[in-house]
C-alpha cells in the first residue's frame, strides 16, 4: 500500500511470471502446477505453495525412473486443473 505523505511513492505493480512451459516429465509438470495458484493466493499462503513445490519435486527425484510413479501425498493444495 503507498504512503501519501511520501512524494512519488506509488501503488506497487506485481508482474508474475508466465505459465512455466511443460517438461514432458508428468511428475515435475505437477509439481509447476501448483505455482498457478501463487498470485491469487494470500501472500501468507505462499510459503504452503511453494512447501508442496519443492515436495512434490523431491518426489520426483527419488522416484526409480523405471518404477510407475508413487500416488502423490495428501496435501490441501491442488495444481490447476484438478479437484
Amino acid at each position: 500500500m503507498s504512503d501519501p505523505t511520501v512524494p512519488g511513492e506509488a501503488e506497487a505493480v506485481v508482474r508474475w511470471p508466465g505459465v512455466p512451459e511443460e517438461t514432458n516429465d508428468p511428475a515435475v509438470d505437477r509439481a509447476l502446477g501448483f505455482l498457478a495458484g501463487i498470485p491469487d493466493a494470500p501472500v501468507a499462503d505462499h510459503v504452503d505453495i511453494y512447501a508442496a513445490v519443492h515436495d512434490s519435486l523431491l518426489e520426483a527425484l527419488d522416484a526409480e525412473p523405471a518404477l510407475p510413479p508413487a500416488a502423490p501425498r495428501e496435501t490441501s493444495l491442488n495444481p490447476e486443473g484438478t479437484s
